[in-house]
């Protein structure tokens, strides 16, 4: 703990001495509230928020034995994980920087579906070949990963370039279905610790439903600007619909209902059991 308190103390003269902001007057509450309702109802932004929203949900769906597989198979050491995850980020903010400089006027859309499936790739190759013990080393299991922070890196930019174009002044700023579909397969920590072959294709064929749903999530991409000038466009002209506005709030407040449900109800052990928890049944 002492060895980590001390590599952070550098963090704060750092962001004493490099952030600047500049002052700015504070907004009332019920005003910063009137503004955002009437942004929502534009088209772009609730085109925009439909896109970032069912975009995500399928591409951040991922699977729960991911951390029992690198335990069990891969043989990951917390000190290497740790490593290469800073290794990662630093590789992550590169990628940021070199976005921001160089590729403003890429394609949005081709740069995301590229980055999206070279993603998809990259990571099937360690999960399938670990989990059928073609490769069981954790410099693989971690090295390959590492690399994928470079088109994620990318595809983060791109969604953060469209909020900013689209937000006023003021406004900048899964893992719940992935429990309901993997609660129908045999991938528990026992499980992937006994290696047989039945898990091994139970663990494929989640893996295959994982990689279906991130490569579905792309079904959406016609919903993101193409680049900074057609979002700008479509900010002008676009029009403004109350009734989308209400739909936008009405699925977010949905999924923020059935998310907070679902993880308090896999705390209690007289729901926990249940496959909407994550449970295998009650």
């Amino acid at each position: 703990m002492i060895i980590l308190t001390v590599a952070c103390l550098p963090v704060m003269p750092l962001t004493w001495y490099f952030i600047k902001e500049e002052k700015h007057e504070g907004m009332v509450f019920s005003t910063y509230l009137k503004e955002l309702w009437i942004l929502i109802q534009t088209r772009p932004m609730y085109q925009v928020i439909a896109y970032k929203f069912f975009s995500g949900i399928f591409e951040s769906f991922t699977i729960t034995s991911s951390s029992a597989m690198q335990d069990y198979w891969a043989g990951v050491t917390p000190l290497n994980e740790k490593t290469l995850a800073i290794i990662g980020n630093g590789i992550f903010a590169l990628t940021l920087y070199c976005k921001g400089k160089y590729g403003l006027h890429w394609n949005w859309r081709w740069m995301h579906a590229t980055m999206i499936v070279a993603v998809t790739v990259l990571d099937s190759l360690v999960t399938l070949l670990t989990t059928w013990d073609v490769i069981r080393n954790q410099w693989f299991w971690l090295g390959v990963p590492v690399v994928e922070n470079l088109p994620s890196g990318l595809a983060f930019v791109i969604g953060t370039y469209v909020v900013v174009e689209l937000a006023e002044d003021g406004n900048e700023g899964v893992r719940t279905i992935t429990k309901n579909v993997d609660s129908a397969f045999d991938v528990a920590n026992a499980d992937i610790a006994s290696d047989t072959t039945h898990v091994r294709w139970e663990v494929t064929y989640i893996l295959i439903i994982r990689y279906a749903i991130n490569l579905a999530g792309l079904l959406f991409l016609p919903l993101l600007p193409k680049q900074k000038a057609e979002t700008n466009e479509l900010k002008r002209n676009g029009g403004s619909s109350r009734i989308l506005g209400l739909m936008t709030i009405a699925y977010f407040a949905f999924a923020l209902v059935y998310s907070t449900m679902v993880n308090i109800m896999s705390i209690f052990p007289s729901t926990s059991c249940l496959r909407i928890a994550g449970g295998t049944g009650c």
